[in-house]
């Protein structure tokens, strides 16, 4: 009790010095945890973006669904397999798609940027039930209406309710905000699929989507239509396949991230080694005196131990609580893997609290060990000197 109280008390008189440490780490602890919550952010956006029970299908070899191509027979065909749901009328839940970039003007300064436009039918809205519209209506089949995901009303100011936008030499009215609990498909622009082809000159679908009656029934239905040698298809879980197509920036978030996160980190272990040298060589005359009284090697080691120790318990603190408000502050990026307009938030988790709590103690006893050493190795006569030297 004697040194936790001792430890205490030297804290206080030092409690600018600690507190400068504990910033120090305290700022290391929010960019790892700023790091963690943007590339999960990402991925749990991307993750979203998609239904377990829904397939994709895609031709071989493609890995985005703009260079990928299902002709109308092939879409026929696979809309009869028999792990399709059926709506209450008897007719398969499946929609094929069409896929494009559109660039846009972004801001009233002049910057544009790329967003996704999907050539859809208004099955898609069955076989995507997350998909909701908030605002206005679903487009007409055969006209020049769209509607926008909820994040490209935000971003963009011209595509609001009601408003028109040009594109492929033709202009579209928005008629529809749909939500899609936070998903990619917010960022994405829907409207007529055949509108679409016909204003891109296309003539073959991108991709088909396909709500299964189970969702076991996956690798039934992905065997037989891979194996098919009428066809030349890849079929993945919808999910699955959303998730890949973030897996490129989401590499270099976190390898960028975390190499920025470890040469701070480097920086804050060297302060709190220098805070815990200085309080060292302030009270080797105190750590004399304990080891007199009858405190061992092993308790003084202990006592700076515990000291640095609570330097990074209230940093991961101070870390997560400055990381926590970023959940509030939403990124607008370009995804490398389709090179379209893409926006997601800071997301953290319950597991992530943890790390950054971890992360600073380990810095923090890391920073601590070699003054904590060589405290507990001062002899008495050597501490006990310095006070009547």
């Amino acid at each position: 009790m004697v040194l936790w109280l001792y430890t205490l008390r030297n804290l206080w008189s030092r409690r600018i010095t600690a507190a400068l440490t504990v910033m120090g780490l305290g700022l290391v602890v929010f960019v790892f945890l700023a790091v963690l919550m943007l590339a999960h952010g990402l991925e749990r956006t991307m993750g979203n973006t998609g239904d377990p029970s829904n397939a994709i299908i895609l031709r071989k070899g493609a890995r985005t669904e703009l260079d990928s191509h299902i002709s109308r027979d092939h879409a026929r065909v696979i809309a009869t397999q028999q792990e399709i749901m059926l709506s209450p009328d008897r007719r398969p839940l499946g929609v094929s798609e069409v896929g494009f970039q559109v660039t846009l003007r972004k801001d009233v300064s002049g910057g544009y940027t790329n967003f996704a436009l999907r050539g859809s039918a208004l099955e898609a809205l069955a076989v995507r039930p997350q998909v909701r519209l908030t605002q206005g209506r679903a487009w007409e089949p055969g006209t020049t209406e769209i509607m926008v995901g909820a994040q490209v009303a935000k971003q963009f100011p011209s595509a609001g309710l009601n408003q028109t936008i040009r594109f492929g030499n033709r202009d579209w009215t928005i008629v529809g905000i749909f939500e899609a609990d936070g998903s990619g498909f917010e960022s994405e622009v829907w409207g007529d699929a055949e509108q679409f082809m016909a204003t891109f000159r296309r003539t073959t679908f991108s991709s088909m989507t396909v709500r299964l009656a189970r969702p076991g029934m996956l690798d039934e239905f992905k065997g037989r239509m891979e194996r098919d040698p009428r066809f030349s298809l890849t079929v993945k879980r919808e999910p699955e396949y959303y998730e890949e197509k973030a897996g490129t920036l989401s590499r270099m978030i976190r390898v960028t991230g975390l190499f920025l996160t470890a040469v701070f980190s480097v920086g804050a272990i060297l302060g709190a080694t220098m805070t815990m040298s200085t309080a060292v060589a302030q009270r080797t005359t105190e750590i004399g005196t304990l080891r007199t009284l009858g405190f061992t090697r092993a308790d003084i080691l202990l006592a700076f131990l515990v000291e640095s120790t609570g330097f990074g318990i209230v940093a991961g603190i101070l870390g997560l609580a400055g990381a926590s408000f970023l959940q509030s502050v939403t990124i607008s990026t370009m995804n490398w893997d389709t090179s379209s307009e893409l926006v997601f938030s800071f997301q953290l988790s319950s597991g992530m609290i943890g790390q950054g709590v971890l992360f600073a103690v380990l810095m923090s006893i890391v920073g601590g060990l070699v003054p904590a050493i060589q405290a507990s190795r001062l002899e008495v006569v050597q501490a006990l000197g310095e006070r009547t030297a």
